[in-house]
């Protein structure tokens, strides 16, 4: 089902208030997703994306982006000892893969129990899919778990890897058949939880791929995932996404946009 706002808070101001509930309306988009990073030789991160998991009325799909799938793939083969997981429990991306298109740069997963039971974060439930295309004058919130804000344990085999979720509340300023794109300030760019430390101006954004757009249905005071971004350009201040449209509820990827 789509996730209600809860804009329920006893603050001194307008102002305050609109500011926390935006927070608090991020912190929720940040709990629909994970970082997908992977290991090698139980030490050093080679490197990561973002995946939603959803519940459709047909299943449970794990959704991120073919080049990240491609990346982890290509690591593998060349790497010793890779070892991938989704937040904080084991998954195998390979092993799990219901179907890809390198067309759309999408790729849909089963997700094995074990790794729901340990991955820390929520699974978005959906009533009805797939959702509508994001369109012009919509409001979106969307954001993903760039490699520019991981942080290793130290030592020869770290135990712990930390990362700060990177969001965004953005209209979009394109919208076609095929994707979805958003312009933004990169003052405008919010990092949870360390809110005082800022991107730095080389910030890449790789990781971020893979990341929930959720439209927001302000009205009914919920949210909807309807989006996956593919490629965001930090110093040109411009996201990518694609519609969610494109995926069925069995995890099957339309060969054409819908």
């Amino acid at each position: 089902m789509t996730d209600n706002i809860d804009q329920s808070n006893p603050v001194a101001t307008p102002a305050a208030r609109i500011e926390l509930v935006d927070m608090a309306l991020r912190q929720t988009v940040m709990s629909f997703c994970a970082p997908l990073w992977w290991e090698s030789a139980r030490r050093v991160v080679v490197r990561s994306g973002t995946m939603c998991v959803i519940r459709t009325p047909q299943a449970i799909i794990g959704i991120t982006n073919d080049h990240v799938l491609t990346s982890y793939e290509k690591h593998k083969r060349e790497t010793t000892d890779v070892f991938c997981q989704l937040g904080s429990a084991p998954f195998d991306p390979s092993a799990n893969v219901i179907e890809r298109s390198k067309r759309w740069d999408l790729a849909t997963f089963s997700i094995p129990a074990l790794t729901l039971e340990h991955w820390g974060h929520r699974i978005y439930e959906a009533i009805s899919w797939p959702p509508p295309p994001i369109a012009i004058g919509e409001h979106v919130v969307f954001g993903g778990w760039p490699e520019d804000r991981r942080t290793v344990a130290p030592g020869l085999f770290p135990a712990t890897m930390t990362t700060d979720f990177v969001t965004l509340r953005q209209q979009p300023h394109g919208s076609s058949p095929e994707h979805v794109s958003f312009h933004f300030d990169p003052s405008q760019v919010r990092w949870l939880p360390n809110v005082e430390v800022p991107l730095p101006v080389d910030a890449t954004l790789s990781g971020i791929s893979g990341g929930p757009c959720f439209r927001i249905a302000a009205s009914e005071n919920r949210i909807e995932l309807a989006g996956v971004i593919y490629e965001g350009d930090y110093s040109r201040g411009v996201v990518w996404a694609r519609h969610l449209s494109l995926i069925s509820a069995s995890g099957q990827i339309s060969l054409i946009p819908v």
